[in-house]
């Protein structure tokens, strides 16, 4: 980005949803990449705060998708864009893992299922496409969404709500009822049951409400002040710290995930408030931030898919020399130096004719 003004059908970037992008890359990276210590409090937490990203790539797109110019040619080519790169990145990890050691299904309709319909292959490290593949699914539905929206906003509050009684209300709601027993010492009903009648029952519906809620905070994003979003976050962080602590019994990491991460409310009181935190950061007066947004945040694409082989990759070397410091400052440095080393070669990528496309968004 240029100094000049831009002109008025190039929009200039947004430096905070790019900044909120490398923010949740980095804590993306740092979620694959555990060297952390199992007994520490502080790991725990950090571990935590990484179920807020998946839910901020989605406010992020959200807020774009809603605020932007639509057309649906646009739209509809995007979407096969997005489709194409990701069958080209599978069969880029097929080459990879194959040269690694990985044994190769002979058979076709494995492969064609492996390549084109959304499966995993054995040996094949790509359980975190399941992000791409929840992506092109919203995807699919944002036109729909659009339309909804320009025709009467209340219908949008209507699905939104919705979305949000399906999803955070009954992952909270059966957290509750399952304290109520344990008090009780009698068995409470299983409200889970009630998703029977979701309009929305596909699997993906929870990251519907992340992207629909991306265009209420994009609006509302210059009226939350900093303090307030601090407060967001705190709140939503120990709220995760609760409902760690009601499934496990522990507050200290013990390599134990919360279930269900991106389902509770404090999950998004946490996203929500990082995405008005990063609103009200003056970019202008920090150099490191604005370089940090203008190269991590416009690479998000290419670190996503270049992180896994890199931690493979890496992994032999952290865990031979540095697992003696294992814990949250050196699985951070670690993430930084792998976002670093996906970041330079996205960089170049880019500069490659058509190459380039497999590292945009």
């Amino acid at each position: 980005m240029t100094a000049s003004s831009p002109s008025p059908t190039t929009p200039s970037r947004d430096l905070s949803l790019d900044f909120l992008k490398g923010l949740a890359i980095v804590m993306v990276v740092f979620f694959h990449n555990i060297q952390l210590n199992p007994e520490s409090i502080a790991d725990n937490l950090f571990m935590l705060a990484c179920n807020a990203a998946v839910p901020c790539f989605f406010l992020v797109s959200g807020s774009l998708f809603f605020s932007r110019p639509f057309s649906l040619a646009k739209h509809i080519r995007r979407m096969i864009r997005f489709y194409l790169v990701m069958v080209i990145w599978r069969g880029i990890y097929l080459a990879l893992y194959h040269t690694w050691g990985a044994p190769i299904s002979g058979s076709l309709r494995t492969l064609f299922s492996y390549l084109f319909l959304f499966q995993s292959m054995d040996g094949i490290e790509t359980s975190h496409f399941w992000f791409m593949d929840a992506m092109l699914t919203v995807m699919l539905i944002a036109p729909l969404l659009r339309i909804c929206l320009e025709s009467n906003r209340n219908i949008i509050w209507y699905i939104l709500a919705t979305l949000i009684l399906f999803n955070q209300l009954l992952a909270d709601g059966n957290l509750l009822l399952s304290l109520l027993a344990h008090t009780l010492g009698k068995p409470t009903p299983e409200i889970s049951s009630f998703a029977e009648i979701n309009p929305f029952s596909f699997r993906h519906s929870n990251y519907m409400t992340y992207y629909l809620l991306g265009f209420f905070l994009h609006e509302q994003k210059n009226r939350i002040t900093k303090k307030s979003s601090g407060l967001m976050m705190t709140a939503g962080l120990t709220g995760l710290a609760v409902v760690k602590y009601i499934q496990s019994g522990t507050l200290q990491w013990q390599n134990l995930h919360i279930a269900s991460g991106y389902y509770w409310f404090s999950t998004m009181l946490l996203a929500c408030g990082m995405f008005f935190f990063t609103a009200r950061i003056s970019f202008h007066q920090y150099a490191p931030l604005r370089f940090f947004a203008r190269t991590a945040g416009t690479a998000t694409m290419g670190i996503f898919y270049l992180h896994i082989p890199l931690i493979f990759l890496l992994r032999p070397v952290f865990t031979t020399y540095l697992a003696g410091y294992n814990g949250w400052l050196l699985n951070l440095t670690e993430s930084l130096l792998i976002t670093a080393i996906a970041c330079m070669i996205t960089w170049a990528g880019k500069k490659i004719p058509v190459i380039k496309h497999l590292f945009q968004g």
